[in-house]
């Protein structure tokens, strides 16, 4: 088979594998996932948390597959196999076919690549767009004159910040990139690059008057979890990146390191030496440093997009010809692993870690069926409303048949399609993980009522149901 077949033979396995075993042993969707389905029937242009593209993409995902579960899972592996094809194309701008192939394969066997896409949210969706935008620049460098690139590139620099804002970083390395290749440094002569970077605002632009409107709320929020309990400091960050793309080198393994180190040497030219190792290592060193300088940590998943060129940068360093056995070879390793991947989930399902049952282990439909049960009791009227714990209000109310709009928590604070008035004339059923009082949003009717599920893991929870006020 040729270096691209062996490839796209691994992003074919991924794809199936981490899409069928999850589904089958799946009753819910992940987290994050009902977190989408939450804001994604409202299409909002920014949400308090978060830019808006996953919950669109994850909307897009159901109304295509018309199930909640199947619809995001093709999605995360769709993001996966489309950075697989991005990084070869990438790779065989400065390395040969075999070569590209082979640091290609070796992200199969980094954490970021397979565990952590089994959930679809904003940073597997950046592991499409950093590396797109990289191939982009990469086919930049060659032909700096050709007006395609330069609109492409600003195109899809907006873009990318509606997935994650840390997508800036990416941004920031680009340009210093850009200064740095002669090619493209001469390009600031001409009219491309001020067009591009007026194309990049204007695609952002409607979500940045939305930030604008809005107080800068995710921005907010994004800096109240950067000092949180669950970030790490500078330090931690880094050996946490190391730990979860250290795996990479099992692949190496299997190859035969002894045979790789006698093979023919090979080298790249320094610019394209240097541009991989910027590429490579500028995200994570700009983003310690903007740690160490403002005091802040972050969160270990912040890095999983930063690393997509890593493959390519350590075989360029191992100056060694590959052959298309080596390759075979690496090819198969990596599918091990995903397929390690894919039983460990079997695992897990089965024999829930430390007693808790995973996300995607919960009754959806069980819990929708009895979250509707006490509604009924209390009114012969459709739900009208579920408010209340994200995950568990909102697989509720993905779980109807009629699928019931989400109030994030107690009050409206962080749900703007959906006023009080609304809700006095419709009603609205909290599903709350613990006990407490009834929210303002009740008014005088209030009757709460316990929910054991099935699943003797899943700790009970309470459901507190609000009749409407009045009728039309």
């Amino acid at each position: 088979m040729s270096p691209g077949k062996w490839v796209g033979g691994l992003a074919l396995f991924q794809f199936v594998v981490l899409v069928a075993i999850p589904y089958a042993f799946s009753l819910a969707p992940p987290l994050d996932v009902v977190e989408g389905l939450v804001w994604a029937p409202h299409w909002l242009l920014g949400t308090y948390k978060h830019p808006p593209l996953p919950a669109w993409l994850i909307e897009l995902s159901v109304l295509i597959t018309r199930d909640v579960i199947l619809g995001p899972y093709l999605l995360s592996q769709l993001c996966v196999a489309l950075t697989y094809f991005f990084i070869y194309r990438l790779g065989k701008l400065v390395l040969d076919p075999i070569r590209a192939a082979a640091g290609t394969i070796l992200m199969a066997g980094t954490y970021y690549f397979t565990v952590p896409t089994l959930e679809f949210n904003h940073n597997v969706i950046q592991l499409p767009l950093w590396s797109g935008t990289l191939l982009l620049f990469g086919l930049l460098r060659r032909q700096p004159d050709r007006w395609v690139y330069w609109l492409a590139l600003g195109t899809l620099g907006g873009f990318g910040l509606y997935g994650k804002y840390t997508f800036a970083l990416l941004l920031v390395i680009v340009l210093i990139t850009v200064f740095y290749e002669p090619a493209t440094r001469r390009m600031f002569g001409s009219v491309k690059p001020y067009v591009a970077a007026a194309i990049g605002l204007l695609v952002f632009l409607p979500h940045l008057i939305w930030l604008f409107w809005n107080n800068f709320e995710p921005l907010n929020y994004a800096m109240e979890r950067s000092g949180g309990a669950s970030t790490s400091n500078p330090l931690w960050f880094l050996l946490a990146q190391l730990a979860d793309n250290l795996p990479l080198l099992l692949i190496l393994v299997a190859v035969g390191v002894p045979g790789l180190m006698v093979a023919e040497k090979v080298s790249v030219p320094s610019n394209d030496r240097n541009f991989l190792r910027l590429i490579a290592f500028g995200p994570i060193v700009l983003t310690l440093t903007l740690f160490v300088v403002s005091g802040s940590s972050g969160k270990d998943m912040w890095g999983m997009p930063m690393f997509t060129p890593l493959g390519l940068w350590l075989i360029m360093e191992m100056e060694r010809r590959w052959s298309a056995p080596q390759v075979a070879r690496a090819a198969l390793a990596a599918m091990a692993l995903i397929g390690l991947v894919g039983i460990g989930f079997i695992v897990q399902s089965l024999y829930p870690y430390g007693g808790m049952a995973p996300r995607s282990n919960w009754p959806m439909r069980e819990l929708a069926g009895k979250v509707d049960e006490a509604w009924k009791s209390h009114s012969d009227q459709p739900i009208g409303f579920i408010g209340g714990a994200p995950f568990a209000a909102g697989l509720a109310a993905i779980g109807l048949n009629a699928r019931s709009q989400v109030v994030i928590g107690g009050d409206l604070t962080h749900s703007p399609w959906v006023s009080e008035e609304q809700i006095a004339t419709r009603g609205i059923v909290f599903v709350f993980q613990r006990d407490q009082a009834p929210p303002a949003l009740c008014g005088v009717a209030a009757y709460k009522s316990r929910i054991l599920l099935s699943d003797p893991v899943i700790p009970p929870l309470w459901a507190m149901v609000c009749p409407p006020k009045r009728t039309d």
